[in-house]
């Protein structure tokens, strides 16, 4: 009998052992994946999806266009949308040296933002010490260089593209770091925000299809107004934190009420020059969100706000995925990814 036991404990005690130690990889696991979370994956939706949309837009109208790699899809007796079942092998390099440049912009935000996203409650990773300051220095500065190294070499050919990729990297950096911090300066930080992600990631998926010229510039107009809008909306959840640390963003220069006119504003702006371009997929996502901006004027509480910006974003990607099949996987994979992530790591219920 006590053999028996002796026997019991000791496989108890290898029992106990391989767990704790299947827990201390588990751990180790899930701080390597703090460092691939605090890119913000949910953020590089808006940038992917700017970037695909463009490089849509680009192949509709590129010379070399033929019509065996489009399939369309009737919407109406006057309006169709192609579906590019084609995709040059440049687009998903740029998707993946853009990811690299607007995850490093990310990563700077949350270290210089760190005591304001601790006061608003958000970006628990920076702001609550789950990763380490010098760690994230570093890859931040990794990012930068080699998705520059990449573009160089893989774009060398492409000017205006390398010229976009080098804005994107300045307005990444000065809309954080001081002394020039755009997002503490109103108005600026809007501008800063409709462009970068709106105008820029655009005509960076455009020039991966077809020449960047007017046309090209003039059909940012609808997704920089569309970007601006969302933006405006994004600064008001924020405005405890933002205030008590001295930034003057848009939504606080404005308040709540008056910002809520100026996202509306901005997305009927949208509407009307995406029908004047008669982009189909700018003016569904328009006409799609203008209730929702609508009623957040009406009902200016913090639920209904952060709803309506997420409906736009959503409604975006999803046409996007549309027009752009491959995307889906790529936007469904990630979705379930951070869920799982936040739900096993924090026990929480992240994006939805």
């Amino acid at each position: 009998m006590g053999q028996l036991r002796e026997v019991y404990c000791v496989a108890t005690r290898k029992s106990q052992d391989a767990s704790r130690k299947i827990n201390r990889i588990s751990r180790a696991a899930f701080h390597v994946l703090d460092y691939l979370i605090v890119l913000r994956p949910t953020l590089l939706f808006p940038v992917w999806t700017l970037v695909l949309l463009g490089h849509y837009h680009g192949a509709l109208q590129s010379p070399s266009r033929t019509d065996t790699t489009l399939s369309r899809l009737t919407i109406s007796s006057e309006s169709t949308i192609g579906i590019l079942l084609h995709l040059n092998p440049r687009l998903w390099g740029t998707i993946c040296l853009y990811s690299m440049l607007a995850g490093a912009a990310y990563i700077i935000n949350q270290i210089v933002d760190r005591e304001t996203d601790e006061a608003n409650n958000k970006l628990y990773l920076v702001a609550q010490g789950h990763v380490k300051l010098a760690i994230l220095k570093f890859e931040a500065a990794f990012l930068l260089v080699a998705a520059t190294v990449w573009a160089i070499v893989w774009f060398h050919d492409n000017v205006p593209y390398l010229m976009l990729i080098a804005l994107s990297i300045l307005l990444g950096v000065v809309y954080s770091v001081r002394p020039f911090r755009l997002k503490g300066k109103p108005l600026l930080d809007l501008l800063a925000n409709a462009i970068g992600y709106g105008a820029i990631a655009f005509l960076i998926g455009w020039a991966t299809a077809s020449p960047i010229n007017a046309n090209a510039i003039w059909r940012t107009l609808p997704y920089t107004l569309c970007v601006g809008a969302a933006f405006v909306n994004t600064t008001l959840p924020d405005l405890k934190g933002d205030r008590a640390y001295g930034d003057r963003t848009i939504g606080v220069l404005l308040g709540v009420q008056r910002s809520c006119q100026l996202s509306l504003i901005l997305l009927a702006g949208a509407i009307l020059s995406a029908w004047l371009f008669k982009d189909s997929i700018a003016l569904i996502t328009g006409l799609f969100c203008l209730p929702f901006f609508v009623y957040i004027n009406f009902n200016r509480r913090k639920s209904a706000i952060i709803l309506a910006t997420r409906i736009g974003i959503l409604t975006l990607s999803l046409l996007a995925c549309i027009v752009i099949p491959y995307y889906f996987i790529l936007f469904i994979g990630t979705l379930l990814f951070v869920r799982w992530y936040y739900a096993v790591r924090f026990g929480m219920r992240y994006p939805f």
